[in-house]
């Protein structure tokens, strides 16, 4: 028998990341882009792309930017890598918006898929140039990202300086930049992956649980290598919503896949862990459009997966799918912000309804289900009971059942508005980064770890 006490809110035991001034500012200014998005974010699009192209071509930095990959129409057979998977990580000095207080390298690293095949992904490494305060030798964090999308050019790699970048009709935004900079400025590494399939050959697996975990564990991996690290020295596990799924899944994973990796603490903001739920909420929202990433990514491993999909898929539906799987979040909100699913079949049953009717797509579905393996080390799960987009009662359900496993596990409430279209799950980030921020420097000065389970 277990519960949760009553939430709080976490103890900054460190220094707050950003002033509250500037954060009521960017939430405020957030909220006010958010609700007027459907109106400008055509015109906003074509001006930041122009911008920024233009820089680009400036400063004379095409050649950093990887050549695009083609992505296989759904329904093909899964794709692989041409080029050999590297024995060891390589890296390549990059310039980025971090330059005065880090120095940015991009990072292909190996990393495993769910069938136990080698494949190649990369990352942003981020080597902060102030020392680190704390003791020991520095720690890392492995910041998952959020969704970015499922085209190549959504990679967070690719994002322009580390800030953002356009292509032709579409957008990469770097949500995270708070969250990276902080870190810097105590002294702490970061390396950003891209996920498997995300800025290289196939499709990104949106949501695959042991494949994201798989390519931020080994990523923990490839700094340590590439700067020279102990190895045992700290790490974390951080990200929201997407990110947020990850990390918990890289927290349930890296006890059996890297049992030599030291991890002192996990933040996990809005985690997507059933996606039994998760389907129903972001079905007719603004990013609807990640279902397609989905199918994409997990048809990818499971190719009668995808099948089944696409034969009870309308037209309309098979367009949904295929564009997904080249398209950045801004054009998805834009193009297919509000779509139902039921108008993507050819019976009018929703995607939901699918999954239960299909035994075969609600085992993978099912086999995504996070909470079904313990955490090695404490963990921060926020969430926002006003979140429109990841359900609350799903993270709820993700902290009661580490609490049953034996975890520390501090579940904390976040009361962000909620003004609609997206914005209860979108506002909470600028408030949750900072705080997983202090709660992971917490861990890695040997703090102790709160914790509100109540075991019984």
């Amino acid at each position: 028998m277990f519960q949760l006490s009553p939430v709080k809110p976490p103890t900054a035991a460190v220094a707050p990341v950003a002033p509250a001034a500037t954060l009521a500012a960017s939430a405020a200014s957030a909220a006010k882009a958010i609700a007027a998005v459907r109106a400008t974010v055509a015109a906003a699009r074509s001006a930041v792309a122009a911008a920024t192209l233009t820089a680009v071509a400036a400063a004379g930095l095409w050649a950093l930017t990887p050549a695009p990959v083609a992505a296989a129409e759904p329904g093909e057979a899964p794709s692989t890598i041409s080029a050999p998977v590297p024995e060891a990580p390589t890296a390549t000095a990059i310039p980025h918006a971090l330059e005065f207080n880090s120095r940015a390298q991009l990072v292909h690293y190996p990393t495993t898929r769910a069938d136990g095949s080698r494949t190649t992904a990369t990352a942003t490494l981020f080597e902060p140039t102030a020392p680190w305060a704390g003791p020991g030798p520095r720690p890392t964090i492995v910041l998952a990202p959020g969704t970015r999308g499922q085209g190549d050019q959504c990679a967070p790699s690719r994002a322009y300086l580390g800030l953002a970048s356009a292509t032709p009709g579409s957008l990469n935004v770097n949500y995270e930049y708070q969250f990276q900079q902080a870190a810097a400025a105590f002294g702490i590494r970061v390396i950003v992956p891209d996920y498997i399939g995300l800025g290289t050959p196939g499709h990104h697996t949106y949501v695959h649980a042991a494949e994201q975990a798989y390519a931020l564990i080994d990523a923990a991996r490839a700094a340590l290598t590439l700067t020279g690290a102990p190895a045992d020295a700290p790490i974390g596990f951080a990200g929201y919503s997407q990110g947020g799924g990850a990390a918990a899944s890289a927290a349930e994973r890296v006890a059996e896949y890297a049992p030599e990796l030291n991890i002192k603490g996990t933040f996990a903001g809005a985690p997507p862990a059933d996606l039994s739920q998760v389907m129903v909420a972001v079905d007719g929202s603004p990013i609807a459009h990640v279902l397609g990433y989905a199918i994409n990514g997990f048809g990818e491993r499971d190719p009668r997966f995808l099948q089944l999909i696409m034969d009870n898929f309308n037209e309309r539906g098979h367009e949904f799918v295929r564009s997904a799987a080249n398209s950045c979040i801004p054009e998805s909100v834009l193009n297919w912000g509000g779509v139902n699913s039921r108008q993507l079949t050819r019976t009018g049953e929703s995607f939901a309804e699918l999954s239960h009717r299909i035994p075969e797509i609600a085992r993978v579905l099912d086999e995504q289900q996070l909470g079904r393996r313990p955490v090695s080390a404490p963990i921060y799960i926020a969430h926002s009971p006003h979140d429109d987009l990841i359900p609350f009662a799903q993270a709820q359900q993700l902290a009661g059942a580490y609490c049953q496993q034996g975890g520390t596990v501090d579940f904390v409430i976040e009361n962000g508005p909620g003004l609609g279209w997206g914005t209860g799950h979108a506002l909470p980030l600028m408030t949750t980064l900072p705080k997983g921020l202090i709660y992971l420097a917490d861990r890695f000065h040997n703090r102790p770890a709160p914790s509100n389970c109540i075991n019984g």
